[in-house]
Formats: structure tokens, C-alpha cells, sequence
């Protein structure tokens, strides 16, 4: 991470956690993740739901790739797959809409 985030500590956050959550909300992706922790060793990290699914989508993703990557390395003999192939061998439906990514690309749901 290329930004320093200050630890709260724990006994703080507690005590200003419906202020936290409401500020979050309303900042959404866009807001500052709050890193919470007992003398000054960060323990967890408090993000929107929106931001935590965003990235949960990318983790999906990274995982698939080796999978992806290992799979169509098997297909020696008949390189010409259709994509609409490909998807079917490893369970994505192509007609499942596409998430958002924070990059602003879409990902794989």
C-alpha cells in the first residue's frame, strides 16, 4: 500500500463507530479505509460494502487466472476455441452482466 493509514485505536473506534459507518456510507468507494488495532498494530480494516464487493470480484478473478491460464495450455490439439467454449469449460455464463471494477473496466462476475 503506498499510503499510510494511521492505526485507530480500538477503544476509539468503538466509540465513534456509528459516525464511521455513516461516513463511509456516504462516501462509498470513494472513502478513506479506517484501520483499526491494539498498540498501534493494525488488526483490521473498515471499508464500504461496495468497495469490499469490488474487491472480493477482483480476489474471484486473480484466482481464476492460473486456472484460466493452465486450462487453455491443455488445448494443444484444437487451439481455434470459440470463447463461448472456453466460458462453458470453466463455468462462466456470458450472458451474467459484468461487474464494474474500480479501474473502470469491466470484470467477471
Amino acid at each position: 500500500m503506498a499510503k499510510f493509514l494511521q492505526v485507530e485505536p480500538l477503544a476509539s473506534a468503538r466509540a465513534q463507530l456509528s459516525e464511521t459507518i455513516a461516513r463511509i456510507s456516504e462516501q462509498g468507494v470513494q472513502a478513506e479505509p479506517v484501520v483499526i488495532g491494539r498498540r498501534r498494530k493494525a488488526e483490521a480494516v473498515l471499508i464500504s460494502f461496495e468497495l469490499y464487493e469490488r474487491l472480493a470480484d477482483l480476489i474471484d478473478e486473480i484466482q481464476l487466472a492460473p486456472l484460466l491460464r493452465e486450462r487453455l495450455a491443455g488445448v494443444t490439439e484444437s487451439p481455434d476455441l470459440t470463447l463461448e467454449e472456453v466460458a462453458d469449460s470453466l463455468g462462466i455464463d456470458l450472458e451474467e452482466p459484468l461487474a464494474p471494477r474500480p479501474d473502470g473496466h469491466e470484470s467477471v462476475a
